[in-house]
């Protein structure tokens, strides 16, 4: 019996990093399997099942290059079968725990965790930003958007880390809206200077994180020392004395 666990809008969603994707297929796969089991009473039907979400997350595991997971075994039944399959899925979370943990290295360099002063300093500039908006000629409808943008901001800051590149998208999406309005030489340099404020206020509390870490980063290893090698043996005298020329 096939069953498809993931649709073909799903697959349409899923990341282009391999390692991304296969922990965002495996995550889809599964909580449509749990979906499709709950209450289920046939045995026949949840090995059906449980076999498909094998097939498919091994498969997809192969495609993005995750050895971690052993090629399941199908063709059991019954205990062995729930056996087989209670391995299996105890791999993949395994695998799926290892990619999230090494990804955090990824997500953090993207990232800034702000002092709450500096938090404080943002949520001003980004006041005075809205001030600039609702003085600015812009449509109406052109000032929501930014403001609506600016609304994402504020809401990313309250967030533990700020996410360096949704903020750089909000900042660069008002300063072009900006720059479309009719008084936009004043308006302009008025937004660029605040935004140039907030830039500066996320710099140094990344400057200060990256220094800190590198602080606390453990010392390189020492080289081993080189191997000595062991001494020529001695030559006897009596040798010494054959070399002489008289």
């Amino acid at each position: 019996m096939h069953t498809d666990l993931i649709s073909s809008e799903e697959y349409d969603d899923l990341s282009e990093d391999d390692e991304q994707c296969f922990v965002e297929f495996e995550a889809k796969c599964r909580h449509n399997m749990n979906q499709m089991l709950d209450g289920e009473q046939s045995s026949e039907y949840i090995i059906s099942v449980q076999q498909q979400y094998m097939a498919e997350v091994y498969s997809v595991a192969q495609e993005c290059g995750i050895t971690g997971i052993s090629s399941p075994d199908l063709d059991k039944g019954g205990s062995h079968h729930f056996t087989a399959f209670s391995r299996f899925l105890l791999d993949a979370q395994g695998e799926v725990a290892r990619i999230r943990v090494r990804g955090r290295r990824s997500r953090n360099s993207l990232s800034v965790q702000l002092r709450e002063n500096t938090r404080t300093k943002i949520q001003h500039y980004v006041s005075r930003i809205r001030e600039i908006i609702d003085k600015s000629t812009l449509p109406n409808h052109r000032k929501k958007v930014m403001r609506d943008k600016l609304d994402e901001l504020l809401e990313e800051l309250e967030k533990r880390r700020l996410n360096l590149g949704k903020t750089m998208l909000v900042l660069s999406v008002v300063l072009s809206g900006l720059s479309a309005a009719s008084n936009a030489t004043i308006i302009a340099a008025e937004g660029q200077a605040a935004i140039g404020h907030i830039l500066s206020l996320i710099g140094m509390d990344k400057e200060s994180e990256e220094a800190a870490l590198s602080r606390l980063a453990p010392p390189p290893k020492a080289l081993p020392a080189p191997e000595k090698k062991p001494a020529p043996p001695r030559q006897p005298i009596n040798d010494l004395d054959d070399d002489i020329p008289f």
